[in-house]
């Protein structure tokens, strides 16, 4: 299933996961993409996306308000990352 959010973009480059949304840009980097291909757990995934993966306090501010547009939305990364 293809990722779908009408709240973020999502692109890969260079391994790197990019969600995008208006001006603003989250850049989760390739290591700890690969980590996050690895977590076939929910929880374990969601834990080290927004305590390792979201790098500061702001990127994980950026996200939590895409995520009260898109209240799938990590269960949608899981998905991306373990299709």
């Amino acid at each position: 299933m293809a990722f779908n959010s009408l709240a973020v973009s999502l692109e890969w480059k260079l391994n790197n996961l990019i969600l995008r949304r208006g001006a603003s840009v989250l850049m989760i980097e390739a290591a700890n993409v690969q980590v996050l291909r690895t977590l076939k757990e929910k929880n374990e995934f969601n834990e080290f996306f927004r305590t390792k993966a979201l790098v500061n306090r702001e990127a994980r501010r950026v996200f939590e308000a895409w995520e009260r547009k898109d209240t799938g939305l990590l269960e949608k990364l899981f998905g991306e990352m373990n299709a």
